[in-house]
């Protein structure tokens, strides 16, 4: 059973056969990744909750190297323990490094066709709207209940603020946040506003 809330674990084919449809489906990576990740342990699998979606997310933000890695080897452990570590990350990377081979191959052939260059024009604003999307369910599942979700609120804009507009970097605000919680948070529950009630 899952240590956090007795939920049964997933058999290791089910983890592999869910993150071998993520492999093959997520079409440019980042935000295409992290969507269907969400669609298809949180939202369909009910693997994990959003909340701990958002956990294994952050964890993996602050983990050197490439974080999709560390985010699929996170999910895979509170999913299935140590073995989901490695079926899952073999089973999201190996179809995916197939895959990009292929299209490397395939794309170098093409590259300067007219048709491919006015297709890949209206990918901009699609993943545009998929990071929005992603960002918008992030934020939710960021703001607790009552009034420390006035803390959390407060901090969402004031990052919001610090990257839009001073440019601020990535590792000042993960570190102030990580200050902010540790100053203003200690003891709250995880439990979101996005989350059902107890």
């Amino acid at each position: 059973m899952n240590a956090v809330d007795g939920r049964a674990r997933a058999s290791l084919g089910d983890l592999a056969k869910t993150w071998f449809v993520i492999a093959t489906q997520s079409i440019g990576g980042g935000p295409s990744t992290l969507f269907l990740m969400r669609q298809h342990l949180v939202e369909r699998r009910r693997w994990l909750s959003d909340r701990e979606y958002l956990e294994d997310w952050v964890l993996a933000k602050l983990s050197l190297g490439i974080g999709f890695i560390a985010l699929t080897g996170l999910i895979g452990r509170r999913i299935a323990g140590n073995r989901g570590i490695a079926v899952s990350v073999a089973s999201l990377l190996l179809p995916s490094a197939a895959i990009t081979l292929l299209l490397t191959v395939g794309y170098e052939l093409v590259r300067n066709e007219h048709w491919l260059i006015s297709a890949f024009s209206g990918i901009g604003a699609v993943t545009a709207g998929m990071i929005v999307g992603i960002a918008f369910t992030f934020g939710r599942q960021s703001v607790r209940r009552g009034r420390s979700g006035l803390v959390d609120i407060a901090y969402w804009a004031f990052a919001l603020f610090a990257i839009l507009v001073g440019r601020a970097s990535p590792v000042i605000l993960i570190a102030s946040g990580i200050a902010v919680g540790l100053t203003l948070m200690r003891g709250e529950p995880a439990r979101a506003a996005g989350d059902p009630a107890a």
